[in-house]
């Protein structure tokens, strides 16, 4: 059951996702102002820090965590700034501005970071992982680091890795049980070509939409269904014309709490010690909310009446052996991630 302290969670996740589409929509895009973490010798380095979402999600409580370990473990010679509710651009500018170096530190989900190399589509091929559990073990381990090398080959420090979310299927037709199921069913998909690819062979008619589009195209029926994670279904309310959701945990989207790397490279080795070790706490927080809040809003979408299906062992193994035709169609690539994630998950 559901305390009601986990309810109110859930109420302020609803109602910050809307502030947070409101601004989104007003100006999220808008250029930020430059700037950089420059100090004199009296004043504290400023790092700022932007994310998409509100105060309502668990990365938002991450910046918060990463704010007062920072500020705390460095005297107030060292701060957080930060910039929630996509104040300073969607996660593809944010990420190009912590490249840039326009933009200190952002905590960024890896649906855009094939945006800037090719190679990271690797980690995208759907059921890489099926648990939290199996997500961190891979991100911990030699994909992670793989990963890291990668960003500093374009300009950016990874600091830590935590969680986006494990994608589920809704829609308004029927009940997906099997992945013939999909098959005729009209889905949304992110600019994602791998995603796209994988909709496609099952079937399905993608149509690819920005995320503020999604809502009007399901009430209008533009499109039968979505993916997304659970959190941000509940808190978007796409539930509202979708009847169905299946818990097909297809893709796996971890967040990098990224920083340029010139200005890493600037800081002492006390300076960065400090840093990292705020970031990690960080990252372990926002890992536990993720995990929480994960499973909060599926009960609190079946109390509301959507019918949820949780697949057997036998049917996520039906679902598995599709993630395998991508991994094939990229492995004839030469990309030094791709390898090392193929071995790690065993495809």
């Amino acid at each position: 059951m559901i305390t009601n302290m986990k309810k109110y969670w859930l109420l302020l996740i609803s109602i910050g996702f809307i502030a947070t589409f409101l601004v989104a929509c007003s100006g999220g895009d808008s250029e930020s102002s430059s700037g950089g973490a420059e100090a004199t010798s009296d004043d504290p380095i400023v790092f700022k820090t932007g994310l998409t979402v509100g105060d309502w999600a668990p990365q938002h409580t991450a910046m918060s965590v990463l704010e007062e370990v920072l500020e705390e473990k460095s005297g107030g010679t060292m701060v957080i700034e930060g910039y929630p509710d996509s104040q300073l651009g969607g996660e593809r500018e944010m990420l190009e501005g912590v490249q840039q170096g326009s933009l200190e530190i952002g905590l960024i989900s890896s649906s855009v970071f094939a945006a800037f190399d090719e190679r990271f589509t690797a980690i995208d091929i759907p059921y890489l992982v099926s648990s939290f559990e199996e997500a961190e073990a891979m991100m911990d381990g030699p994909v992670g680091e793989e990963l890291d090398k990668m960003f500093e080959e374009i300009g950016m420090k990874n600091l830590a890795w935590g969680h986006n979310d494990f994608r589920i299927i809704s829609n308004s037709v029927k009940t997906i049980e099997t992945p013939e199921d999909l098959n005729g069913i009209k889905m949304r998909v992110p600019e994602s070509q791998v995603l796209t690819d994988w909709y496609t062979n099952l079937g399905a008619l993608s149509t690819t939409l920005p995320f503020p589009d999604i809502y009007n195209a399901l009430q209008q029926g533009v499109v039968d269904g979505q993916d997304n994670g659970p959190i941000l279904t509940h808190a978007s309310k796409f539930t509202e014309h979708q009847d169905y959701v299946t818990v097909t945990k297809h893709q796996y989207s971890p967040v990098c709490f990224c920083i340029n790397l010139d200005l890493w490279n600037s800081l002492s080795e006390e300076q960065q010690s400090m840093l990292q070790e705020a970031a990690d706490e960080a990252a372990e927080e926002e890992r536990k909310a993720i995990i929480d809040f994960h499973d909060m809003a599926l009960e609190e979408m079946e109390n509301a009446g959507v019918e949820v299906t949780h697949l057997t062992e036998e049917q996520l193994a039906e679902w598995q052996e599709t993630g395998k035709a991508i991994a094939e169609k990229l492995s004839g690539e030469e990309n030094p991630l791709l390898d090392v994630v193929l071995e790690e998950v065993g495809f």
